[in-house]
């Protein structure tokens, strides 16, 4: 099939192989993009009981949306070949994860395990039940995104039951007991697969392993797991304790949910780790980042999740809430050294009203300056009174003229004007007036 161009797709390369089908990468030349196409064996696709398993299996995903879940895009179909088109995430399962770094410390594995959890609560908030949750379901991309995969044998909550009772449906390994029966699954059952999954991922080991499949159903069903503190002395109690609970045999023992996991890994793990740690939906860089990397950008991410379809699904216990952390001021911080509000609008108007006086001062004094003198008639001088010194040579003073002589002389004078005041610069600089006679 490499080489060959099936719709719109050209198949480029085999990734790997399913219970029914065969998964290729190929390129969509429309949208320049690589896909993942999910394909039925050939001679399925004519047994209409495993076309029906198909489609539901392209229901569910169609359902699911979400940064931690791989995105379905459409259904082809072209002449034998049926098919789903989804996400092609390019990066290594956790499988790969555990064979290159075998097992991970807290503070690596946690951020992984919370991705996963919210890829299924997501799930479960929208109704359905993975029932195959095993590290090769599960890819660690290269932009340190956690994708969940495969949800192939998945089950909607309130739907017909697709396998016959008595039937295993799942991976032995990471199957509850009660998917070892053949019993009804729930959440819970995937509750239980991710407890197996942090036991290993923590101590590189599995809590049952066998290869007859007949004594590891019976391990599953009737034995108690090792504490993983045997394997791992340095885990934390509260974590094992965590651990032990999700591993029970009784599903009412266990959390009712990933939620309710999820929290109590956060309070069991150390104080470092308990934040939330998002993946946002950044396209995958162009060149392939080392997987230490990758885990590093994975780590340093923080999300909250919150489904909306918990409760209706009948799935939560607990209401959902969103966290909102406030904190405190430093001790060593002194509350006097905050200054009120109202005193530095107190200092504001003070400084206002200063430089409003200070302004107002100049302006009377520059008026004061500018004000004119009165004007000043001007007046002839009155001659001096000086005492009359006899002169015996001097010639007798004429006698007094007449009243009717002196009249007229005195009509005779000009008249005396008002001379309007001239200014001058005096030696200060301001201005003085001066009087003159025309």
């Amino acid at each position: 099939m490499t080489g060959n161009t099936i719709g719109s797709y050209k198949i480029a390369e085999k990734l790997g192989s399913g219970g029914v089908g065969d998964v290729y990468r190929a390129t969509d030349p429309l949208l320049q993009r690589s896909v993942a196409i999910k394909f039925l064996r050939s001679g399925l696709a004519d047994r209409a009981d495993v076309v029906e398993r198909f489609h539901a299996e392209a229901r569910t995903l169609a359902q699911l949306i979400h940064p931690n879940v791989a995105m379905l895009y459409c259904l082809l179909r072209e002449g034998s070949h049926l098919g789903m088109v989804m996400e092609y995430v390019e990066g290594r399962t956790f499988t790969d994860l555990l064979e290159h770094a075998g097992r991970l410390p807290p503070e690596r594995a946690l951020p992984l395990i919370y991705q996963a959890l919210d890829g299924i609560g997501h799930a479960h908030g929208a109704g359905v039940v993975h029932r195959d949750i095993k590290p090769a379901n599960l890819m660690l991309a290269t932009n340190g995104c956690v994708k969940v995969m495969d949800f192939g044998i998945a089950r909607c909550v309130g739907a017909d039951r697709a396998t016959r009772d008595g039937h295993m449906v799942g991976t032995v390994q990471y199957m509850s007991p009660e998917q070892v029966r053949g019993g009804e699954t729930d959440s819970r059952s995937d509750v239980y697969a991710l407890g197996v999954l942090l036991y290993e991922l923590l101590t590189g080991e599995l809590p049952f392993d066998s290869e007859n499949d007949y004594e590891l159903c019976r391990a599953q069903i009737e034995q108690p797991p090792r504490p993983p503190r045997v394997l791992a002395p340095e885990l934390p109690v509260a974590l094992e304790s965590v651990i032990l609970r999700a591993l029970a045999k009784d599903p009412a023992q266990r959390f009712s949910g990933v939620l309710e996991l999820r929290e109590s890994l956060e309070h069991a793990s150390p104080r470092a780790e308990r934040m939330r740690f998002a993946s946002d939906r950044r396209a995958p860089p162009t060149r392939e980042l080392s997987l230490e990397e990758a885990e590093r950008i994975a780590m340093q991410r923080r999300h909250v999740f919150a489904p909306a379809g918990l409760a209706a699904a009948g799935m939560a216990t607990a209401p959902t809430r969103l966290e909102l952390r406030v904190e405190e001021p430093e001790a060593s911080i002194a509350p006097a050294a905050r200054k009120p509000r109202r005193d530095t609008l107190v200092a504001g108007i003070c400084a206002l009203a200063l430089l409003a006086l200070i302004f107002g001062v100049k302006v009377v004094r520059h008026t004061r300056r500018l004000e004119p003198a009165p004007v000043v008639e001007a007046r002839a001088p009155k001659p001096a009174r000086t005492a009359a010194i006899a002169d015996p040579k001097a010639a007798p003073e004429p006698p007094p003229a007449e009243p009717k002589a002196r009249a007229a002389r005195k009509r005779a004078q000009p008249a005396k004007t008002a001379v309007a005041p001239e200014p001058s610069q005096s030696p200060e600089g301001e201005s003085n007036w001066v009087i003159r006679r025309r």
